[in-house]
């Protein structure tokens, strides 16, 4: 058996001898990692919070905005005021006495002012309303209006979905939709 190991052993070295190994490719050694700069990670995030919340405030100060012109407290229509024509008692002649005879000076009578009539109010036709909480608007008269808009001579107060009111120096108009 010794025989048998000898030969093993002498075919190993053999072996050995004719598989040297090239050297290899040399490589560079690993380089450090570079801490990462401080607060850059954390900036964008941040902006992008700051945005948001902005734009979120704007969104609910618009929103109170117009749910306190849409619940204004309506006012009570007032007459139109007609002025009536003052009533004097008709002018009396007054004699003047003077030592030159004088023919008798009348007194002049003015004459009444014209009464007042106030101007008809012009023809309102509610025609359509675009309800949207807050974004409402209505057709008047073939014109586009929102809450807070002038037409006519009226202010558009407030829009709901089956009413618009107007409101002018005089009078107070709540305009329904008619049902055709």
């Amino acid at each position: 058996m010794s025989l048998v190991n000898d030969a093993l052993r002498r075919a190993q070295d053999a072996q050995k001898k004719s598989q040297a190994t090239p050297p290899g490719p040399q490589f560079r050694p690993a380089e450090p990692i570079a801490p990462p700069k401080p607060g850059m990670g954390m900036l964008v995030p941040v902006i992008i919070a700051m945005v948001a919340i902005g734009a979120l405030l704007l969104i609910l100060l618009s929103r109170r905005k117009t749910e306190a012109r849409q619940t204004v407290v309506e006012q009570k229509p007032i007459a139109p005021a007609v002025a009536a024509p003052e009533t004097k008692p008709p002018a009396q002649p007054i004699a003047v006495t003077a030592p030159a005879p004088a023919p008798p000076v009348a007194a002049v009578e003015k004459p009444a002012p014209a009464p007042m009539v106030a101007a008809p109010a012009p023809e309102l036709r509610l025609q359509a309303i675009f309800y949207a909480p807050g974004h409402s608007s209505a057709i008047i008269s073939g014109k586009t209006v929102h809450a807070g808009d002038t037409f006519k001579g009226y202010r558009v107060t407030a829009i709901t979905q089956t009413s618009a009111t107007l409101v002018s120096a005089t009078q107070t108009n709540v305009m329904t939709l008619e049902q055709d």
